[in-house]
């Protein structure tokens, strides 16, 4: 007799998020978890003093099963970083971009939770981005519907999910509940993403009937009554194993009626006389079949307090799986970044970069910044492709506007006083444009048609920016919105 209650037959493993191994000329990607989630420095990649080998891994969204590497704590990350920075000095880039360096500074331990927790709902963002538009979770496919038919995106906002700490290891976690097919198919599914190694683990996946503890039990029912007849409804208990990262069954509990038609019921074994009986299956027994209801209810509270004593319910709030639920997780991750990039910086003001995260209408707040205080025309070349402007000064067209496909900035040729994009401009060199870039929360795009190439992440409300070089220069470059599922 099976127990469809039980953990969904899936492979458990581990997918990094950093799958693309790119050498960036004699520069490191290095610490890009460090720089994106805690960003201790300022230039967290110019400072580069993390200890790592020139050639390193770069996230992409989860794919390839990894061993699980040790989870980390923000406190971990900020000693990390306090090792690291002693006796580092600031990278600089040939003096080119005239900015004033920014040295080294301690990011309080609040802003570090602050900078952990945005980076984890960051990615969460881009699992969820990918469940919607592709149907597809870090590992496997999704199917609505008893034909398995994903056509149909109103089924969508019928299943949900949660973001909590239920494992209570000081870290959040992810919980999926997808319910649109037939029971046997519903499943929750808890995802674990650890900052510190890149990695996104699925930690439990059971049908989605569960109860979280705050001493990390999880009572899951089971999604059929199993017999013999009962009221009580059987459920397994599991508890989150903090060395295998992943939740281990401690046993269930059924139970068995009387006075049901058809039943022959064990009178000599009701000892409370209450009518029921339960089977207590512990994992290690042997599975007795109709012999294991040999337990009263005193014996079930009994076996429980040993494992439940003292836990308290978590209390999580599901929200639908829809875009909306979620659109703020990707935006306050690049917004905190941004800040604690910006801090050694005297020229963000002219960043058309950052105008992406501050602006809905990025395209006509970039026009009017440069028309205004640089001077710089705008006009449509074109008066078929009214989506296309560019922008020229002293007969020079340095900037281009798209407004096709969420809309891109471009910026070419030479630079214009202080006006960047990211920190960036043409003609600084390729080495210090990654750098600049990488504390901005950039890394290389795990779509290398574009050498240099990068993203912010691959969900709704990234950004994506790739540029062209001539002899290690940077020459032009063009900046977007981004999601890897759109389009």
């Amino acid at each position: 007799m099976s127990k469809t209650g039980e953990t969904v037959e899936e492979p458990e493993g581990v997918w990094r998020k950093n799958g693309l191994k790119k050498r960036m000329r004699g520069r490191s990607m290095a610490g890009i978890l460090l720089c994106a989630g805690a960003v201790f420095f300022a230039g967290c990649g110019a400072a580069n003093g993390m200890g790592q080998n020139e050639e390193t891994e770069q996230p992409e969204m989860p794919g390839n099963d990894l061993e699980a590497e040790p989870a980390g704590t923000p406190e971990d990350i900020a000693g990390e970083a306090a090792d690291a920075s002693e006796g580092t000095e600031p990278a600089t880039d040939s003096g080119k971009d005239g900015n004033a360096e920014a040295g080294t500074h301690m990011v309080s331990a609040e802003r570090t939770q602050e900078l952990w927790q945005a980076q984890i709902r960051h990615y969460y963002g881009g699992i969820l981005s990918q469940v919607i538009a592709a149907w597809r979770l870090p590992d496997g496919e999704l199917v609505t519907g008893t034909a398995g038919d994903t056509s149909g995106s109103i089924e969508m906002g019928k299943n949900c999910f949660a973001v909590a700490d239920v494992d209570q290891d000081g870290r959040e976690e992810l919980l999926v509940r997808w319910t649109t097919t037939i029971t046997a198919g519903e499943f929750e599914a808890v995802y674990d993403y650890n900052p510190v190694s890149g990695e996104v683990k699925k930690e439990f996946s059971a049908y989605p009937a569960l109860t979280y503890y705050d001493n990390g039990m999880i009572k899951a029912e089971w999604s059929h009554n199993q017999a013999p007849p009962a009221s009580f409804w059987p459920f397994t208990l599991y508890h989150y194993d903090p060395e295998s990262g992943s939740y281990v069954e401690v046993g269930s509990v059924r139970a068995w009626d009387n006075g049901i038609e058809g039943w022959d019921f064990p009178d000599e074994l009701d000892v409370d006389g209450d009518g029921t009986i339960y089977e207590i299956e512990k994992v290690g027994e042997a599975y007795s079949e109709y012999e294991g209801f040999r337990f009263n209810q005193a014996d079930v509270e009994e076996w429980l307090d040993g494992f439940m004593e003292g836990a308290e319910e978590i209390p999580l709030v599901y929200q639908p799986m829809e875009y909306e639920s979620f659109a703020d997780f990707t935006p306050t991750y690049l917004k905190m970044i941004a800040e604690e990039a910006g801090k050694g910086r005297t020229d963000t003001a002219a960043d058309l970069g950052l105008l992406i995260l501050k602006e809905d209408h990025f395209l006509d707040a970039a026009q009017t910044l440069l028309s205004e205080k640089y001077g710089v025309k705008t006009e449509q070349p074109d008066p078929d492709f009214e989506e296309w402007t560019v922008g020229s000064k002293d007969g020079k067209e340095l900037f281009s506007f798209e407004a096709l496909n969420a809309g891109h900035i471009g910026y070419r040729e030479e630079k214009l006083e202080d006006v960047t994009i990211f920190g960036i401009y043409p003609g600084i060199s390729v080495d210090g444009a990654w750098e600049k870039l990488q504390a901005y929360g950039f890394y290389a795009s795990p779509y290398p048609e574009v050498e240099n190439c990068l993203v912010t992440g691959e969900g709704f409300g990234n950004i994506s920016i790739w540029f062209s070089a001539e002899d290690n220069v940077v020459t032009d470059i063009t900046v977007g919105p981004y999601c890897a599922f759109a389009g």
